[in-house]
């Protein structure tokens, strides 16, 4: 930020204004509450009774079955938009219940909206009986899916808003230092490389378990 102000006049008229980076403040202090919060995350899931356990497990290959078999079925540009309804695309892990709750939510729209998948996939009236049972016994580990607070997809949200902040910065900077191509390299510098941000977008699956 303070590169940003000591080129504030040359950079504003750029486009690049104060406004840009209080945003860009936030987002940062949004990815360190969640950078916080998930270890919480993790440790809750360890802490899960045997029967949590049987029941997240169950739902979580249910759910990834059922996102495969779409998968396999919409490979097409207008199967891909499909996939989407389906949820293929969100973020997915089978130890995080709002995830798989999600998931569960998603396929049961979809399956009511794209009914020729449904066919395609074999899906029979008991296998969506007991995806919406999932879903409700889920529902008391993971919290309603439209309510719960998904810490690592909020994360991966402001991750990639603060990236956007990056890559605007960088171009406001090389065009507004065209002429000083010294200090230009030096504010260039201050930003994350691609790989420091690869990085950065592994932690926060190892940290979630």
């Amino acid at each position: 930020m303070r590169a940003v102000e000591e080129h504030a006049a040359e950079l504003a008229r750029r486009g690049l204004n104060g406004a840009y980076c209080a945003a860009a403040l936030q987002l940062a202090g949004e990815i360190e509450d969640h950078l916080q919060a998930l270890p919480a995350a993790a440790l809750g899931a360890r802490g899960r009774s045997p029967d949590a356990a049987e029941l997240l497990a169950d739902a979580a290959a249910t759910a990834q079955a059922v996102r495969t078999a779409v998968l396999r079925v919409t490979r097409s540009a207008e199967g891909r938009k499909v996939a989407r309804d389906f949820g293929l695309g969100d973020p997915f892990s089978a130890r995080q219940p709002a995830h798989i709750a999600r998931a569960l939510t998603r396929i049961l729209a979809a399956l009511e909206t794209h009914r020729e998948v449904r066919a395609d996939i074999g899906l029979l009236p008991e296998d969506v009986q007991t995806m919406q049972d999932l879903a409700r016994d889920l529902g008391a580990i993971a919290g309603a899916p439209a309510t719960v607070s998904d810490e690592q997809a909020q994360l991966l949200e402001a991750q990639g808003a603060l990236r956007v902040f990056f890559d605007l910065f960088a171009a406001k900077a090389s065009l507004a230092l065209a002429g000083d191509p010294d200090e230009r390299a030096r504010l260039l510098s201050l930003l994350p490389r691609a790989e420091e941000r690869r990085h950065l977008r592994r932690e926060p699956t190892r940290a979630s378990g």
